[in-house]
């Protein structure tokens, strides 16, 4: 069986048997059995002297196989995972979820063999780290491969379940720059005394860049000009029902909860210092926020950002982004937030003259609201709602503006 590969983009088939033909458990199969024929997070331990958790001393497994249920826009799962194409990484919730016996988050199987994958990484053995198989399941029967990827981050969050809120960890996966993934390197990862040696032999060039610590993301080139499909949810989705929701707003609490969403954008808050602040509400030259990220030493260098937040219907046409680049200043970016879309024409122009904005359409923003774990089923969570819109009214008391305007 030393001819079997996994290739990104394209769909293997899933029989769920160790059974020719299935091209996951049959093909991950060895003296030692294969992985657990479930959703989730799957992994397979080492036969021998596999390495252990520093902390815990449980086994590290030899691979993991995680699989996220249908990727598809117009329906999300309880957990909304997020495969970010052109950043190169994968946001992946664990694998707990309500218990009514008192099950805390890191009992779960597939969330204490994460952890402990984390402590090896942390401990600095990152020769001794597992690869991660990471599949989308669109319909039955088949998965998509969406990549070989590293561990990078795994942090603590909550999510609802049932209607409950539960603890959880929020994994953060580095996707590799490699087409193919053999599954002959994986099945020898489990039976070989030596993991280290097998990765020398068999693994790919990035993974075996990965473990001493250089990552190679995959990042993925696409159109920067998006169709309104691609620009607003789905007829009848959740989502569209979320954006519904965001539509609902008065413009002032629209502006507050741009604001807030600020702070779920995907690795600001890891990466960067940031400050953002609304603008008054007369005398504010069309500008609806400001602010800075800054980054972290020893770069240690701050961007200045001015935005917009508007809740239209239509298409946002080219003098309506001009009105925010002309209020840019030298250095500074602009950030466009609508509950609508962009006019072919508004894109194009914004790539032609280079202009340094950021375009975030309807989709966008309940992408970011998923992402960030502020929604519930079809609504924005109320607990985060609430704490978006608190200071609407009182938060103009501190007199800021944008320098560069005045």
């Amino acid at each position: 069986m030393s001819g079997e590969f996994w290739r990104v983009g394209h769909q293997h088939r899933d029989i769920g048997r160790r059974t020719v033909g299935d091209e996951l458990l049959f093909w991950l199969d060895t003296s030692a059995g294969t992985i657990k024929n479930t959703g989730g997070i799957r992994y397979k331990d080492p036969v021998q002297n596999g390495p252990l958790d520093p902390e815990t001393r449980r086994a590290i497994p030899a691979f993991f196989v995680l699989v996220t249920r249908d990727m598809s826009a117009h329906h999300h799962n309880p957990w909304d995972d997020v495969v970010d194409e052109v950043g190169g990484n994968i946001y992946y919730w664990g694998d707990a979820k309500f218990s009514t016996r008192d099950k805390l988050f890191n009992q779960f199987p597939g969330n204490a063999r994460i952890e402990a994958a984390n402590n090896l990484r942390l401990a600095g053995r990152l020769d001794e780290m597992p690869p991660i198989l990471h599949f989308s399941k669109q319909k039955s029967g088949w998965l998509t491969f969406n990549g070989l990827c590293a561990l990078s981050d795994v942090r603590h969050a909550w999510f609802e379940d049932e209607g409950k809120p539960i603890k959880n960890l929020r994994i953060l996966l580095s996707i590799l720059d490699t087409e193919t993934v053999p599954a002959e390197w994986l099945r020898q990862r489990v039976i070989a005394s030596d993991v280290r040696e097998v990765d020398r032999k068999l693994a790919p060039e990035v993974w075996q860049k990965a473990i001493k610590g250089k990552i190679e993301r995959r990042q993925v080139w696409s159109s920067k000009v998006r169709s309104k499909q691609q620009q607003v949810p789905a007829a009848g989705s959740d989502d569209e029902k979320v954006l519904e929701e965001v539509a609902a707003l008065t413009p002032a609490e629209f502006e507050a909860f741009t604001v807030a969403l600020i702070d779920k954008l995907p690795d600001i808050v890891p990466g960067l210092e940031h400050r953002v602040t609304r603008t008054r509400r007369t005398g504010d030259h069309g500008i609806d926020f400001f602010g800075m990220f800054k980054m972290p030493y020893p770069i240690d260098y701050e961007i200045e950002f001015l935005g917009e937040a508007k809740r239209y219907k239509t298409a946002i046409t080219p003098d309506q982004v001009s009105r925010l680049v002309a209020r840019l200043g030298r250095g500074q970016f602009g950030l466009y937030f609508t509950t609508s879309w962009y006019s072919e024409q508004t894109q194009r122009e914004i790539e032609a003259d280079r202009y340094p904005v950021r375009l975030f359409s309807g989709q966008d923003i309940v992408n970011i609201l998923r992402a960030g774990d502020c929604i519930s089923g079809e609504r924005i969570r109320a607990d985060w709602k609430e704490l978006a819109l608190a200071e609407v009214e009182g938060h103009r008391a501190d007199g800021l503006r944008p320098t560069s305007l005045w």
